[in-house]
């Protein structure tokens, strides 16, 4: 009776240990809504003491289905640029990696893993905050920058008013 009261306990521990262990290793971030083309966003301010306006800018970002990235510049009257390519990967429920193939504007970032901490709002609205130790000649910088980026759509009709 006693071996059987121990055989049944230690059955019943296994499987609650099964079960936690598969929660834990079924336990998954959810997946934010990252992809699409993402354009860059200024603060601009008449005068140093207003908050300023977030302004659309020329810099964009294009975070495609299969996991590429690219970031470009549009150069007024001269064309585009890109100014960086790679892959990126969401890790986790606020958190997403780039993987710097090549970078013009952050070349300290070429052949590295850059972690994005990101936050979307409205579905429309994408900041990010990363981490730079050092330039890309080795100074320390020890700073966090901070980007703001709204989502580009396409709109239901061409705009009239629109010049190409």
């Amino acid at each position: 009776m006693k071996t059987r009261y121990i055989l049944t306990l230690l059955t019943a521990m296994l499987l609650v240990s099964i079960n936690v262990t598969a929660q834990k290793k079924g336990a998954k971030f959810k997946e934010a809504k990252l992809k699409g083309i993402w354009q860059m966003c200024v603060y601009i301010a008449e005068n140093p003491e207003t908050p300023g306006e977030l302004k659309p800018s020329n810099t964009f970002k294009v975070l495609s289905d299969d996991g590429r990235i690219t970031n470009f510049t549009v150069i007024p009257n001269r064309g585009a640029i890109i100014t960086g390519m790679g892959t990126y990967k969401q890790v986790s429920d606020t958190i997403y990696n780039e993987y710097i193939k090549r970078s013009i504007h952050l070349p300290m970032l070429n052949e590295q893993v850059n972690a994005l901490h990101f936050n979307i709002k409205d579905e429309d609205y994408l900041s990010l905050k990363f981490y730079i130790e050092k330039d890309e000649n080795g100074n320390v910088l020890d700073t966090w920058h901070h980007e703001t980026w709204v989502r580009v759509d396409m709109p239901d009709k061409y705009p009239e008013d629109l010049v190409r």
